[in-house]
């Protein structure tokens, strides 16, 4: 099933603290949120992307928080370490660029804004591949607009920043020029993709407070009948596909 779209995101008004926030359980239905507005629950990173105008000394990145442009672009540089773990590299994001590096796996990942009412924010995903025609080329991966609404607190799932299609050529007839062979990637773990050489965010902001990412651990069935399924905002599951393309 295609994922559905979804950019709006209604959020709480209490500014949180910056922490690493885990727990245990079982997911829950799509729709039910936790008590902090989360559409599942159970073990997670929690990662505040915090907006402000300046700030002091940043120190070590054990809290788990990240500073952007409170009014302006940052871009959010994204690693995903094999023998790495979840880990802000770069918290300082004021200068232009801050680094955020992903534990190894597959995530559901949402996210909720937070703050007074009114901000907002829109994230534009990039990633720059290997391509036999171009040598690298940057590919325009997904979008989400998060703006901090009254009322309950919701979350949107952010999954489409992450599970991305992208077509890219691999053999090139050396006698014409011409692309003789593509590999085509649908829903597909960005991270899993053998040509990606740099993923990112461009962190628009626009008087958003804090955005709170979460990422929880999940299983690529396509089924989805693993209680931990990775799934589309709709809930349904996520199916990746990889496949050459040879024309005749």
């Amino acid at each position: 099933m295609k994922k559905m779209k979804k950019s709006i995101i209604v959020a709480i008004g209490a500014l949180v603290v910056c922490s690493l926030l885990l727990s245990s359980g079982a997911f829950a239905g799509v729709g039910n949120n936790d008590k902090n507005g989360f559409q599942v629950n159970g073990k997670h990173y929690n990662l505040n992307i915090i907006g402000v105008d300046k700030h002091g000394e940043v120190g070590d990145s054990m809290g788990h928080t990240m500073f952007v442009k409170l009014d302006g672009k940052t871009r959010i540089y994204m690693t995903q370490d094999t023998d790495g773990e979840f880990k802000v590299v770069d918290r300082n994001g004021l200068d232009g660029n801050a680094e955020f590096n992903i534990a190894p796996g597959h995530y559901n990942i949402y996210a909720r804004a937070l703050g007074k009412p009114n901000g907002k924010a829109n994230i534009t995903a990039y990633g720059n591949f290997t391509d036999a025609m171009e040598g690298t080329t940057l590919i325009l991966l997904g979008y989400v607009d998060i703006t901090r609404e009254k009322g309950k607190p919701q979350s949107v799932n952010i999954n489409e920043l992450f599970y991305v299609d992208v077509t890219l050529c691999t053999k090139i007839n050396e006698t014409t020029g011409i692309c003789e062979e593509w590999v085509v990637y649908e829903d597909y773990w960005v991270f899993d993709i053998e040509e990606l050489l740099e993923y990112y965010w461009e962190y628009y902001n626009k008087d958003l407070k804090l955005l709170q990412v979460r990422f929880y651990e999940c299983t690529l069935d396509p089924t989805g009948t693993a209680d931990d399924y990775c799934r589309w905002g709709d809930g349904s599951p996520i199916v990746s596909t990889k496949k050459t393309v040879i024309p005749a």
